[in-house]
């Protein structure tokens, strides 16, 4: 899977956020909900439940001890499951990154 590029705003003077939005589509048989549920401890002790969304579709929102923000939810978009994750860091001093 390729990383996206991230997408950097301004949060202040001289500083900046990044996200970055991946879809990932799992193969035959996978299960969303066992998937999300899982999901908190295998990320390790850095990463806590933020939220546990109450949707139809398997969701939960995750804090990292960095200060980065991780949403995760898994989806059926035309027949089909995507793991949708969308990352969120904290406030960076500086400029983005230029290529």
């Amino acid at each position: 899977m390729d990383t996206p590029d991230p997408s950097y705003l301004t949060c202040g003077d001289d500083t900046y956020y990044a996200t970055i939005r991946w879809g990932v589509t799992p193969g035959p048989g996978f299960d969303g909900e066992a998937f999300v549920d899982a999901l908190p401890g295998r990320l390790g002790e850095d990463f806590a439940v933020a939220e546990t969304v109450d949707i139809t579709s398997p969701a939960v929102a995750l804090d990292h001890s960095g200060g980065t923000v991780l949403d995760v939810k898994v989806l059926e978009i035309d027949g089909g499951i995507v793991v949708d994750l969308l990352s969120l860091t904290p406030c960076g001093v500086g400029q983005p990154p230029t290529e």
